[in-house]
């Protein structure tokens, strides 16, 4: 299968789908031609190959230099080819990462990551930062709570210094939004119900239920936020880019404007990719009783 270039969230699903239905015992991926690769979207790349790990997986090199050395340095061809892992001599990437359990390389891949984007984005305070990380974070531990898939989530990332943009993309193939909210709000309907007076529970569809995770202080845990308002609020009033896929709903925040829409094909998983402002000309910071908001 030739790569041609992987721009956007929507070229990164349409090879994962291609990938998913490959019924070949081998999978070859051609990078020879490929123009331009997004390296946040790397991450969607590797979540196909993993639902596939029990095949033959072999990468055809970019012959573009600039396209492999990037590769190389976020250490996504050394996982499936003989070329040797590059050094990321800037420290410009979030380095492709499969976290299959919630152990100590979780943790460690957090501390990572939470430092990554903090050396890189300086308009965001180390509170706001922190908590912004640890409401995705959060998200994705449900992978491994609810879940019974084995392959964890996926990460990377990359940092544009001419542009002052910082892109990272988390994917899995786990639990979707829509499941996990659905359940829940099933389970609360049930309990409210009574013989006098009966409510009907009414499924969420894909996109209804990604709008519902980003109303604040709406959780499945049943105490806090899901953890995706505060995000959507940074990317409204910074002018950044979100783009969240789970099941069939397809939502989208750029240049301070939100879109919406449902999907023919359906996404096994949950993708959230974020593209942040590192422009210091502003500066963002946690209002005053966010702090301590579960």
């Amino acid at each position: 299968m030739e790569i041609e270039k992987i721009n956007s969230l929507k070229d990164a699903i349409m090879y994962h789908n291609q990938i998913v239905n490959f019924t070949d015992e081998e999978i070859v991926l051609d990078f020879s031609s490929t123009s331009f690769v997004r390296n946040n979207f790397i991450a969607i790349l590797g979540l196909a190959l993993e639902r596939h790990k029990n095949k033959r997986i072999k990468i055809i090199e970019p012959k573009n230099i600039k396209i492999k050395k990037s590769l190389a340095s976020i250490g996504f061809l050394s996982k499936y080819s003989d070329c040797r892992e590059g050094v990321d001599l800037n420290s410009t990437m979030i380095q492709y990462t499969n976290i299959q359990n919630e152990n100590s390389e979780y943790y460690d891949f957090y501390k990572y990551f939470v430092n990554q984007l903090n050396r890189k984005v300086n308009n965001l305070s180390p509170e706001l930062s922190n908590k912004i990380m640890q409401k995705i974070f959060e998200r994705f531990s449900n992978v491994f709570r609810h879940s019974k898939s084995n392959l964890g989530f996926f990460c990377s990332g990359q940092f544009y210094p001419k542009k002052r943009e910082f892109y990272f993309t988390i994917a899995d193939g786990g639990v979707t939004i829509k499941k996990n909210v659905n359940e829940y709000l099933k389970k609360i309907t049930k309990k409210q119900k009574s013989i006098l007076n009966f409510k009907r529970f009414n499924e969420l569809n894909g996109i209804e239920s990604i709008r519902w995770a980003l109303i604040d202080n709406n959780s499945t845990t049943g105490s806090g936020g899901f953890g995706l308002s505060l995000l959507k609020e940074l990317i409204l009033k910074s002018k950044g880019r979100l783009e969240i896929v789970s099941c069939s709903g397809y939502y989208k925040i750029e240049n301070g404007e939100e879109r919406e829409e449902e999907l023919l094909d359906e996404f096994s998983g949950t993708i959230i990719s974020v593209g942040l402002s590192t422009d210091n000309n502003k500066y963002y910071y946690l209002k005053k009783g966010d702090k301590d908001d579960d």
